[in-house]
């Protein structure tokens, strides 16, 4: 079975698939689970200001991890993104790097840090609207990727997750970060 947790309930449906909408900051216990994966986050624009966007990408996504430890989780992945870094002077780097450290804190077994640069993908089943400079941006990469290096290609939302889930599922324990090619469909 497959619980997914979000803001606001996604446009899909599976029979093993329970969806549940949720207030990240008063999150209930979750039940039990082996593996989890924590994919949430916004942009500054849909955000709106600083605070609202450490609400999603640090508050949701730790108050996800420490839920999910506490009810039996030891393999942990998570999307953060390329240029993460908790001393960064880039707000968005730093809050993300900020993540990666306090998740490797909670003690999973298995950590994987997916950090793509740009994801592309259907955002309407998402529930998310159009993003006219991530638009221009994906038209850009697309027309530059044989140029652009692995590490900066534009990478599907879907192909991200197959990684993810792969190195989470069969990686070794410890820390494993995935960028480049390693975000490629496995």
């Amino acid at each position: 079975m497959l619980h997914a947790r979000d803001r606001r309930p996604p446009a899909l449906a599976h029979p093993r698939l329970q969806l549940h909408a949720v207030d990240f900051s008063d999150l209930p216990a979750l039940p039990a689970v082996d593996h989890v994966y924590i994919t949430l986050g916004t942009t500054m624009a849909a955000a709106g200001n600083q605070s609202a966007f450490r609400k999603v990408d640090y508050d949701a996504v730790m108050a996800t991890a420490r839920a999910a430890r506490a009810a039996g989780a030891s393999r942990c992945g998570v999307v953060t993104a390329m240029g993460a870094n908790a001393h960064s002077r880039i707000f968005y780097n730093r809050v993300k790097g900020e993540v990666e450290r306090d998740l490797q804190a909670l003690g999973f077994a298995t950590l994987v840090i997916a950090r793509p640069s740009l994801m592309i993908g259907e955002r309407q089943a998402l529930q998310q609207g159009a993003r006219p400079a991530e638009s221009l941006s994906i038209q850009l990469f697309k027309w530059l990727d044989p140029l652009i290096p692995d590490s900066y290609r534009a990478r599907p939302g879907a192909d991200v997750g197959r990684a993810l889930v792969h190195a989470v599922q069969s990686g070794p324990p410890g820390l494993q970060v995935l960028s480049g090619r390693a975000l490629q469909q496995p």
